[in-house]
Protein backbone atom coordinates (compact mmCIF):
# COMPACT_ATOMS: atom_id res chain seq x y z
CA UNK A 1 0.00 0.00 0.00
CA UNK A 2 2.84 2.41 0.75
CA UNK A 3 3.98 2.01 -2.86
CA UNK A 4 0.55 3.13 -4.10
CA UNK A 5 0.53 6.06 -1.67
CA UNK A 6 3.93 7.13 -2.99
CA UNK A 7 2.71 6.81 -6.59
CA UNK A 8 -0.35 8.92 -5.78
CA UNK A 9 1.76 11.56 -4.02
CA UNK A 10 4.07 11.77 -7.05
CA UNK A 11 1.13 12.03 -9.48
CA UNK A 12 1.84 8.63 -11.07
CA UNK A 13 -1.48 7.15 -9.93
CA UNK A 14 -4.83 8.65 -8.94
CA UNK A 15 -6.78 5.95 -7.08
CA UNK A 16 -6.07 2.94 -4.93
CA UNK A 17 -8.67 0.18 -5.09
CA UNK A 18 -8.88 -1.89 -1.95
CA UNK A 19 -11.10 -4.42 -0.19
CA UNK A 20 -11.95 -4.50 3.51
CA UNK A 21 -10.45 -1.54 5.35
CA UNK A 22 -11.80 -2.71 8.73
CA UNK A 23 -9.59 -5.81 8.87
CA UNK A 24 -7.17 -5.63 11.81
CA UNK A 25 -3.57 -6.75 11.49
CA UNK A 26 -0.46 -6.86 13.66
CA UNK A 27 2.08 -5.00 11.50
CA UNK A 28 5.70 -4.86 12.57
CA UNK A 29 9.12 -3.83 11.31
CA UNK A 30 11.15 -6.55 9.60
CA UNK A 31 14.33 -5.26 11.23
CA UNK A 32 12.82 -5.88 14.67
CA UNK A 33 11.85 -9.39 13.60
CA UNK A 34 15.34 -10.13 12.28
CA UNK A 35 16.74 -9.07 15.64
CA UNK A 36 14.33 -11.54 17.31
CA UNK A 37 15.49 -14.31 14.95
CA UNK A 38 19.11 -13.58 15.78
CA UNK A 39 18.29 -13.74 19.49
CA UNK A 40 16.54 -17.10 18.98
CA UNK A 41 19.62 -18.48 17.25
CA UNK A 42 21.77 -17.54 20.25
CA UNK A 43 19.78 -19.84 22.56
CA UNK A 44 21.13 -23.19 23.79
CA UNK A 45 17.95 -24.98 22.77
CA UNK A 46 15.66 -24.37 19.79
CA UNK A 47 12.11 -23.33 20.65
CA UNK A 48 9.11 -21.86 18.88
CA UNK A 49 8.35 -18.18 19.42
CA UNK A 50 5.68 -15.81 18.21
CA UNK A 51 7.23 -12.59 17.00
CA UNK A 52 4.72 -9.76 16.71
CA UNK A 53 3.94 -6.34 18.12
CA UNK A 54 0.92 -7.40 20.15
CA UNK A 55 -1.02 -4.45 18.72
CA UNK A 56 -3.53 -4.33 15.94
CA UNK A 57 -4.35 -1.58 13.51
CA UNK A 58 -7.00 -1.60 10.83
CA UNK A 59 -6.21 -1.24 7.16
CA UNK A 60 -8.00 2.09 7.50
CA UNK A 61 -5.47 3.13 10.19
CA UNK A 62 -2.67 2.28 7.77
CA UNK A 63 -4.30 4.29 4.98
CA UNK A 64 -4.88 7.29 7.25
CA UNK A 65 -1.29 7.26 8.50
CA UNK A 66 0.30 6.74 5.09
CA UNK A 67 -1.72 9.40 3.29
CA UNK A 68 -1.44 11.86 6.20
CA UNK A 69 2.34 11.43 6.12
CA UNK A 70 2.37 12.83 2.56
CA UNK A 71 -0.22 15.52 3.31
CA UNK A 72 -3.20 13.83 1.66
CA UNK A 73 -6.59 12.59 2.84
CA UNK A 74 -7.01 8.90 2.04
CA UNK A 75 -10.74 9.39 1.39
CA UNK A 76 -9.91 11.35 -1.75
CA UNK A 77 -7.78 8.57 -3.20
CA UNK A 78 -9.09 5.22 -1.94
CA UNK A 79 -11.93 3.33 -3.56
CA UNK A 80 -13.52 0.28 -1.91
CA UNK A 81 -13.85 -2.41 -4.56
CA UNK A 82 -16.29 -5.24 -3.66
CA UNK A 83 -14.35 -7.51 -6.04
CA UNK A 84 -11.40 -7.27 -3.65
CA UNK A 85 -13.33 -8.37 -0.57
CA UNK A 86 -12.20 -11.80 0.62
CA UNK A 87 -15.01 -14.31 1.18
CA UNK A 88 -13.20 -15.88 4.15
CA UNK A 89 -11.61 -12.76 5.61
CA UNK A 90 -9.98 -13.10 9.02
CA UNK A 91 -10.99 -9.86 10.66
CA UNK A 92 -8.58 -9.77 13.59
CA UNK A 93 -4.97 -11.00 13.62
CA UNK A 94 -2.72 -10.22 16.57
CA UNK A 95 0.34 -11.99 17.87
CA UNK A 96 1.34 -12.51 21.49
CA UNK A 97 5.10 -12.17 21.87
CA UNK A 98 5.10 -12.74 25.66
CA UNK A 99 7.41 -15.77 25.42
CA UNK A 100 9.95 -13.84 23.32
CA UNK A 101 9.83 -10.97 25.81
CA UNK A 102 10.23 -13.29 28.78
CA UNK A 103 12.88 -15.68 27.44
CA UNK A 104 14.78 -13.48 25.00
CA UNK A 105 14.20 -10.01 26.40
CA UNK A 106 12.93 -9.02 22.97
CA UNK A 107 10.53 -6.13 22.37
CA UNK A 108 9.49 -4.50 19.10
CA UNK A 109 11.13 -1.07 18.84
CA UNK A 110 9.62 0.52 15.74
CA UNK A 111 6.08 1.84 16.21
CA UNK A 112 3.31 1.34 13.69
CA UNK A 113 3.38 5.04 12.81
CA UNK A 114 7.16 5.06 12.30
CA UNK A 115 6.93 1.87 10.21
CA UNK A 116 4.39 3.46 7.87
CA UNK A 117 6.50 6.61 7.55
CA UNK A 118 9.61 4.54 6.75
CA UNK A 119 7.75 2.53 4.11
CA UNK A 120 6.20 5.55 2.39
CA UNK A 121 9.47 7.52 2.47
CA UNK A 122 11.37 4.57 1.02
CA UNK A 123 8.85 4.12 -1.80
CA UNK A 124 8.84 7.85 -2.61
CA UNK A 125 12.64 7.80 -2.79
CA UNK A 126 12.62 4.68 -4.97
CA UNK A 127 9.96 6.03 -7.32
CA UNK A 128 11.61 9.45 -7.52
CA UNK A 129 14.89 7.84 -8.59
CA UNK A 130 13.17 5.58 -11.12
CA UNK A 131 10.98 8.39 -12.47
CA UNK A 132 13.94 10.71 -12.92
CA UNK A 133 15.78 7.99 -14.87
CA UNK A 134 12.81 7.48 -17.16
CA UNK A 135 12.27 11.22 -17.64
CA UNK A 136 15.96 11.83 -18.35
CA UNK A 137 15.63 9.57 -21.39
CA UNK A 138 12.61 11.53 -22.62
CA UNK A 139 10.16 8.71 -22.00
CA UNK A 140 6.83 9.66 -20.43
Amino acid sequence: MSYNVARIKLGLQHKLKIGNIQAERDWGFAGDYVQAMWMMLQQERAEDYVIATGRTHTVKDLLEAAFAHVGLDYRNHVEIDPELLRPAEVLHLRGDYAKARQRLGWEPRVSFEKLIEMMVDSDIELLSRDTSKVLSFGVR
